[in-house]
């Protein structure tokens, strides 16, 4: 009976234990917080050098990288435009295809996962798209002589492109003895008289094309025929017209007096006489005109002439004529 009662009370009071146990509060694992990242240096940001651009171009990629902080890093314009048509990428790379020519100034901003910043300050020239065009005495034809030299300077013109600038002969020929200079023919035009047309292309810097086509006529060099005239009483006015060929239709030769020989043409001493006060030089009708006034004492010469033609040509290339002669006597009567 003892035993009995003795297991008894053991096991009431396992119970009694067992409850008080299954009524505390249960126990809650706290976890250990983790420390924040700490950078080793601290944040900088820097750039490729950004270059030139040109409207309709693409612009040739530049990347800007970050170092120190704490990753990830976020990039962002934070001050002033990058230029239209132009993006920042998440990796921070500036690329696009420009469309508006300028200058723009702007920063570049680098963040970091703890909060820092750093900037990179820097701006972009944009130029003009390239563009080449013929210039307004040759918007139909380049009118000029053979045998000149240099005739017409240039035939084109450039706007906007980023130089330097390259030139290409890219379909056709260019007339006999020249050669390209740019957009411009230097040489002597040589050959034979004509039409003729080629195209230029010209590359900028940055890839950009553009393409130019002149027609050139070519035409028989100026010439002044010689002529020889005798005028018949000294107190009558004398004339002569030397005719004019070659040289370009429409043209405006001028004439000039580049020497005289009056030597022994006087019709009484002193021997050689004076020119002829209020003599005329003049171009008109395909001729150049030589008037003398009543050339009072007798008056006789020799006279050189040139032509100079003065259409379509650059400043101190004009095309002139080879040397004519005017001999002009006055009959003793």
């Amino acid at each position: 009976m003892k035993m009995r009662s003795a297991l008894i009370g053991a096991l009431i009071l396992l119970t009694a234990c067992a409850r008080a146990v299954s009524t505390q509060d249960p126990v809650v694992a706290v976890p250990t917080p983790s420390p924040s990242p700490t950078p080793t240096t601290p944040l900088a940001a820097t750039s490729a050098p950004f270059h030139i651009g040109e409207v309709g171009v693409a612009y040739g990629n530049v990347a800007l990288s970050a170092t120190g902080g704490v990753k990830p890093y976020t990039w962002s314009v934070s001050a002033g435009l990058l230029p239209y048509g132009l993006t920042l990428g998440s990796d921070g790379s500036v690329s696009g295809i420009p469309t508006s020519a300028g200058t723009f100034v702007f920063n570049i901003q680098v963040a970091d996962g703890g909060g820092s910043t750093a900037i990179v300050s820097s701006k972009i020239g944009i130029a003009v798209a390239l563009t080449a065009s013929l210039i307004s005495s040759c918007a139909i034809q380049c009118s000029v002589e053979l045998g000149c030299v240099d005739v017409c300077g240039a035939f084109g013109q450039l706007s906007g492109g980023a130089g330097p600038f390259a030139y290409a002969l890219k379909s056709g020929q260019l007339p006999v003895g020249t050669s390209l200079s740019g957009l411009a023919l230097k040489g002597t035009f040589a050959g034979l008289s004509g039409y003729l047309q080629f195209s230029v292309q010209v590359t900028d810097s940055l890839g950009a094309t553009a393409i130019v086509s002149p027609v050139f006529w070519m035409y028989q060099h100026i010439a002044l025929a010689s002529d020889t005239t005798t005028c018949f009483g000294i107190f009558t006015d004398c004339s002569l017209r030397l005719k004019i060929s070659g040289g370009v239709p429409q043209g405006r030769p001028s004439v000039a007096l580049v020497s005289e020989d009056p030597a022994g043409r006087g019709c009484w001493p002193p021997n050689p006489t004076p020119l002829p006060a209020g003599y005329t030089l003049t171009v008109s009708g395909g001729y150049a005109n030589l008037y003398i006034p009543r050339p009072g004492s007798g008056y006789g010469s020799v006279w050189t002439l040139v032509l100079t033609d003065h259409t379509n040509c650059s400043a101190n290339t004009y095309c002139t004529s080879s040397p004519a002669t005017a001999t002009i006597g006055i009959q003793c009567t």
